[in-house]
């Protein structure tokens, strides 16, 4: 009696484990779904701001609510911008982006 308690114990616990790591494993998929996307960088186009521009109305403006994440990621990237929200550059570089 206590064994098949113990091996019903094991039975479940298996199962929890095996559903906590696809829940992980689907959790890490979709955090990094950019990188699968087949969104790809290709080209770069200046553009000339007229004071300190935040970087997120750069984002609304120039690209769409799928991409945003890898357009701030460029912009910033290829004009060197710290961790700042903020641009105080006369002309910066965008990314344009293309879906496969």
């Amino acid at each position: 009696m206590v064994k098949v308690i113990a091996m019903n114990i094991k039975k479940i616990l298996m199962v929890i484990l095996v559903i906590a790591v696809s829940i992980l494993v689907l959790i890490a998929f979709y955090s990094s779904r950019h990188k699968f996307s087949g969104v790809d960088t290709i080209r770069y186009m200046k553009i000339s701001l007229s004071g300190v521009t935040n970087v997120q109305e750069l984002a609304e403006k120039y690209s769409d609510s799928e991409t945003k994440e890898i357009f701030v990621s460029g912009l910033k990237k290829v004009n060197e911008i710290s961790s700042s929200d903020y641009i105080d550059k006369k002309t910066v570089f965008i990314p344009v982006l293309e879906s496969n």
